[in-house]
């Protein structure tokens, strides 16, 4: 045993006696015949006493009046005792009625058959105990030999852990210069790549320049022909100091026409302190979420910029509002319910994708695209309202070419919507306005991880709230702060002073006679521009029609002015959505209800026809065409 100090020895070894130190000293199978030979001594003695008798006993019996002999008590147990207490009785006046017992030993005396049987006793308690001993010693033996066989199986492993690591870092260490020289060489051969790219777009770049510069000089001499030389030196005199007609910055054709033009960060009058509430004609064509905590004004502002889109010629505008009316929303396509926004949103995205189609089949540059959206009134706003509470309550629909037991619902739906809505929407005239009351990704449509995203594409404006100091609750401040896309900076802005939540949305005919009287001054440019677009609108996706028959309407979509066909040539004088849902088509493609509402809705704003419920119209019959189609 390994002692902590010399008196911890001393005091070890004064509590042990020689026999255990001598014990301590014997190899483990020797001290097994030790403890086996005390433990046989021990049961053996113990054996010898636990038999016989110590000592002598007198059997005696009494005599009754009847003249028998009684030699046991009630319970069958015979009358004995000891010599000597027999002798004392005797003594003492035994009782002449007492007998001994004739029929026990001689003369009722019964000899001891095991007079060394309290001998035999304590050899069995001492065999017993001189076992106990030696295996105590051997236990706390064991105890401490199992301490130092745990330490050495420890440090095995740990070895062996050891060991098994180093090859592993081995291993790593060639898999690891292997993947450098592997990348080495694929940057090599990337670089090689990128200088013959680079090359070729500089070439291709090149010659796209010069046919420029030659269809520049052909433009030039065509526009000259027959002028002299002093005509020619005159009229480039006049380009050089008109304006350019040319877009400048970041104006796009449609924010001309709009004219909302783009809005960035670096200019400088992006938001002028001259005009406290221009900061609204940013969001009319751009992706925007209003944000606040409550009493600051949302609903309020957001129905302001609603009615500066209807003014900016914006005549479409869908506000999701699960909890809305149509009291609170005329002159707007109110969806309301959580499962009818839900059906839209997939109309939506499906929408996306057929605008994206078609743009990409039209031939069209961005802005002869974006004007033709504008021209066949394809341009609208979506409004989402409450939308913080979105992702608790809406679960994406089942398509109809899906089996029941297939379906599946997709936990990102409304994430996906946001981001479509969010990204891809504005080359298509989709343009959303969310409002929330944070604009953390966890809150909206808890999209993580595309705050990048965000900042990029949205235009932000933040409602302060300020607290009533009478009935302390929150109120609007009147003050904001608005951050641009793509910019981290927010601006100081005001909101507009209003004495009434605005509910009405509608135009009157002074309102419509004035817009379409500012109409007629658009910049004849423009207007080759829209001539050149709707040419390559007749050409690309109107095949079935001559262009003179193609438009009977011209403020009515394509879709639309089908609709209003297929009614006529019916002899329809009203239509119900389910009932128009199973034999409409246009080119064998179907319509959803919530695409047929919106095609009635394009009815009823171009006068054609009036809501009578939320799924039926009525043809008006003062139509130029109304009469004569029926007929």
């Amino acid at each position: 045993m390994n002692y902590l100090s010399e008196k911890h020895k001393t005091l070890s070894e004064s509590q042990q006696s020689g026999l255990m130190l001598w014990f301590g000293r014997l190899p483990m199978d020797k001290k097994a015949v030790a403890i086996g030979l005390s433990l046989t001594v021990g049961i053996g003695t113990a054996a010898m006493a636990w038999q016989g008798t110590s000592s002598d006993r007198i059997y005696f019996c009494i005599k009754t009046p009847k003249k028998t002999l009684t030699c046991q008590d009630k319970n069958n147990r015979p009358f004995r005792m000891t010599p000597y207490y027999w002798e004392q009785w005797k003594n003492d006046g035994m009782p002449r009625q007492v007998v001994r017992d004739p029929a026990m030993g001689v003369n009722g005396l019964v000899k001891a058959t095991n007079p060394y049987k309290p001998f035999w006793a304590f050899g069995g308690f001492l065999g017993f105990a001189l076992a106990g001993w030696m295996l105590r010693h051997c236990q706390d033996e064991e105890k401490q030999r199992a301490v130092f066989e745990d330490i050495a199986q420890k440090r095995d492993a740990a070895k062996a852990e050891m060991a098994a690591r180093s090859e592993l870092i081995e291993s790593y260490r060639d898999v690891a210069i292997a993947e450098v020289q592997l990348q080495a060489d694929l940057d090599l051969i990337a670089n090689d790549r990128t200088v013959d790219i680079q090359k070729a777009e500089i070439y291709a770049h090149t010659e796209i320049e010069v046919t420029q510069m030659e269809a520049t000089d052909a433009i030039f001499e065509a526009q000259t022909a027959g002028m002299t030389e002093e005509q020619k030196a005159e009229y480039i005199k006049q380009l050089r100091e008109m304006k350019t007609p040319y877009l400048q910055g970041s104006q796009t054709l449609a924010g001309t026409i709009d004219p909302n033009d783009k809005v960035t960060g670096s200019e400088p009058g992006a938001i002028a302190n001259s005009d406290k509430y221009r900061w609204i004609k940013n969001t009319i064509g751009y992706p925007t979420l209003i944000f606040g905590g409550m009493g600051a004004g949302k609903s309020w502002t957001t129905r302001e910029i609603i009615w500066h889109k209807r003014q900016a010629g914006w005549n479409q505008i869908f506000v999701l509002d699960p909890h809305g009316t149509e009291v609170e929303w005329r002159g707007v396509n109110l969806i309301t319910g959580y499962r009818e926004i839900a059906d839209f949103m997939q109309w939506y995205m499906a929408e996306m994708r057929r605008r994206y189609k078609a743009y990409r089949e039209s031939g069209m540059v961005e802005e002869q695209w974006t004007q033709h959206l504008r021209d066949t009134n394809q341009h609208f706003c979506v409004v989402a309202e409450e939308f913080t509470t979105w992702t608790d309550n809406i679960i994406e629909p089942m398509p109809d070419d899906c089996e029941d037991d297939k379906w599946k619902p997709d936990p990102d739906f409304i994430g996906k919507w946001f981001r479509c809505a969010m990204t891809e929407s504005r080359k298509q005239l989709m343009i959303p306005l969310f409002v929330a009351h944070d604009r953390t990704m966890e809150i909206l449509a808890k999209a993580k991880g595309l705050s990048k995203l965000r900042d990029a594409a949205l235009l932000e404006v933040e409602l302060i709230a300020t607290i009533d100091p009478i009935t302390t609750e929150a109120k609007a401040s009147g003050q904001g702060k608005i951050k641009l896309p793509g910019h981290g900076q927010w601006i100081d802005i005001e909101l507009p002073k209003l004495d009434q939540k605005r509910i009405d949305f509608r135009f009157d005919e002074s309102v419509t006679s004035d817009a379409q009287s500012n109409t007629s001054h658009v910049d004849p440019k423009l207007s080759t521009d829209h001539q050149t677009a709707e040419r390559i609108w007749q050409l690309e996706f109107n095949l079935d029609k001559p262009p003179a028959d193609s438009s009977p309407t011209p403020s009515l979509t394509p879709v639309a002015q089908s609709l209003l066909q297929f009614l006529q040539r019916t002899g329809r004088t009203s239509a119900v959505i389910q009932e128009i849902q199973p034999n409409f088509k246009v080119k064998g493609q179907r319509f959803s209800s919530l695409e047929l509402k919106r095609l009635f809705n394009e009815l009823v704003e171009a006068s054609l026809a009036v809501w009578l419920d939320v799924n039926t119209i009525e043809i008006s019959s003062n139509h130029p065409d109304g009469q004569d189609g029926q007929n």
